[in-house]
């Protein structure tokens, strides 16, 4: 096997471990609270949290922007229609355990949900917030990429100049 071809073989492997890296970011969905005709569920990927709402009996979603409004400790906080769901950006919100009430008009009712939720510390973005949240492996794909780039160059080094003909 060839010098160059183990180098990209090397850095293939790299690259696979660095997109592995960001990919475990999503929490799994948790419950939030229920009544007896609906389900708030939340998803928290990264710096966003999907509100779910479902109906109890079939698990249908419930969507449309006039239809749920949200509270975070009181204080009325946006939701953003996404697919089923509803986005809301945790940017500038408090981590920890949160009051979350969630008003849903439905069926000509206006339903309170009220539940408890955790919500992570914002995650910074960039080399060094990568290399903070992911430790060693983030530190290994830095000496990797960096052995790649001192291997390249020396390689170039080591060429023997064209004779001349």
């Amino acid at each position: 096997m060839s010098m160059s071809r183990r180098l990209r073989t090397l850095a293939l492997l790299t690259l696979a471990l660095a997109s592995g890296l960001g990919l475990a970011h999503a929490t799994g969905t948790i419950e939030i609270a229920r009544s007896a005709d609906l389900q708030l569920d939340a998803t928290i990927h990264r710096n966003i949290a999907v509100l779910h709402i479902l109906r109890r009996p079939d698990h249908a979603p419930i969507s449309g922007a006039a239809r749920v409004t949200a509270a975070l400790n009181g204080h009325t906080i946006p939701l953003q229609p996404a697919g089923t769901g509803y986005e809301l950006r945790l940017a500038g919100l408090p981590s920890g355990a949160q009051n979350l009430q969630v008003v849903v008009a439905h069926n000509g009712i206006r339903e309170l949900l009220v539940g408890r939720i955790t919500l992570p510390k914002p995650r910074a973005s960039g080399l060094f917030a990568l290399i903070e949240q992911h430790g060693y492996g983030a530190w290994w794909v830095l000496n990797m990429v960096v052995l790649l780039l001192a291997a390249r160059l020396i390689m170039r080094r080591k060429k023997p100049p064209a004779e001349p003909r």
